[in-house]
C-alpha cells in the first residue's frame, strides 16, 4: 500500500485543504433550550443551516495492520462540495489532495491523479477499504447524517452526543470546544469492528458560516 494513498485514507475519515474564512458566524438562536432533547433537536436544526465550515486538525488511523498519521485541512461548502489537504505532520508538505462534488471526485497523491464519480468508490478502488465519507461530514461536527437511520445515540447534559452509531460505525466524542449545546467537537473517535478500522480526530480549529 502506497504511503500517500494510506494517508489519504485516513484523511477520508476527516478531510480538508482550503481557503481561509473569517471568524465563525454566530446564529441568532443561541438561547439555552428547555431540555436535553430540545437541545439535541435544536443542534441538528442549527447545524443544518451552515453554509460552509472548515476544520483544521490532526488525524490518526489504524486499518488492520496499517497505520498512518497526518494533519488535515477540510473545507466543506454546502452539502456536497469540498476540498481536503492531507499533510505530513513533521514537514508540512502536502501528501494528498482531494476535491469533490456530488458527482465528480479527484484525488492527487504520489504524483498521480485519480478520478471517479464517487469518493467512497474511489477510495475503495485505490485502497481496498470502504469509509463512509458521506456520513463523516456530519459526524465530525457532532450531528448524525440525515441520509441514514440513526441506530443509537447517547446525549450528555447539554444535549450533545457522547456517542452515536450509524451504518455500522461507532462515533464517540471525548471533548468539545466550548460548554454549550452548540459547541463543536474537539476529540472524535470513529471505529468499525467489522473492518477493524479506527480513526481518531483532534480538531485544532473550527470556522463556520451560516
Amino acid at each position: 500500500m502506497k504511503q500517500g494513498i494510506v494517508v489519504f485514507t485516513l484523511c477520508a475519515a476527516l478531510l480538508g485543504g482550503c481557503a481561509t474564512q473569517g471568524k465563525p458566524a454566530v446564529p441568532s438562536d443561541t438561547a439555552k433550550p428547555a431540555s436535553v432533547q430540545a437541545a439535541w433537536q435544536q443542534r441538528q436544526s442549527q447545524f443544518a443551516r451552515m453554509s460552509s465550515w472548515q476544520l483544521q486538525g490532526r488525524v490518526g488511523m489504524q486499518f488492520r495492520d496499517q497505520s498512518a498519521a497526518f494533519t488535515l485541512s477540510w473545507l466543506q461548502q454546502g452539502k456536497d462540495k469540498y476540498e481536503m489537504n492531507i499533510k505530513n505532520p513533521l514537514t508540512g508538505s502536502v501528501m494528498a489532495y482531494l476535491q469533490g462534488t456530488a458527482t465528480d471526485v479527484t484525488l492527487q497523491a504520489n504524483g498521480k491523479t485519480y478520478r471517479d464519480a464517487d469518493a467512497e468508490r474511489l477510495l475503495q478502488s485505490q485502497m481496498g477499504v470502504s469509509l463512509p465519507l458521506g456520513g463523516m461530514k456530519y459526524w465530525v461536527r457532532g450531528v448524525p447524517s440525515p441520509d441514514s437511520a440513526l441506530e443509537q445515540v447517547k446525549l450528555d447534559a447539554q444535549g450533545r452526543p457522547e456517542m452515536l452509531q450509524q451504518v455500522g460505525w461507532l462515533v464517540e466524542y471525548a471533548g468539545w470546544q466550548g460548554n454549550g449545546w452548540n459547541a463543536l467537537p474537539e476529540k472524535i473517535n470513529l471505529s468499525r469492528v467489522a473492518e477493524n478500522t479506527k480513526v481518531k480526530v483532534i480538531a485544532k480549529e473550527w470556522q463556520t458560516r451560516y
